[in-house]
């Protein structure tokens, strides 16, 4: 796998986010054409990243980062969550400005308790939501 963050350090955010966007660009193009033409979102991972490299991803045109901190130089950026979340931190979670897509819920607990926290966030927004399934039948996964 391709990552662009050892590259952006040498040569610059601008350079390393039109260089992964060019190959998500090429993969599109070679996809079979029986497939929806839906395009793909780049999430880029800022974990551990100085906040000046997020606006400055941002200043040329990223949208999407997965992350939890907040930036109000940039509002238009749409936040994912990413890793596992835990029950007692939902209500937080859900007053994050901009608050996009949460990376994963892994039960139905989890789940309630996050419909219940942004649906008494009354937001005209939904909250996008990727569900984690065990498909081995594990009762350790």
């Amino acid at each position: 796998m391709w990552r662009a963050g050892s590259m952006s350090a040498e040569l610059g955010v601008a350079f390393a986010l039109r260089a992964v966007n060019e190959r998500v660009q090429q993969a599109v193009a070679r996809r079979p054409r029986d497939l929806p033409a839906i395009q793909p979102r780049l999430v880029a991972v800022s974990k551990t990243k100085p906040a000046d490299m997020v606006i400055e991803a941002y200043s040329h045109g990223q949208r999407s980062f997965g992350e939890n901190y907040i930036l109000s130089s940039c509002p238009e950026i749409k936040w994912h969550f990413i890793g596992h979340l835990q029950k007692q931190n939902v209500n937080k979670l859900m007053a994050v400005p901009n608050l996009f897509m949460l990376e994963t819920v892994d039960s139905m607990k989890l789940a309630d308790k996050v419909n219940s926290s942004w649906q008494k966030k009354a937001s005209s927004e939904r909250l996008k939501v990727m569900v984690q399934i065990n498909t081995s039948g594990e009762e350790s996964k």
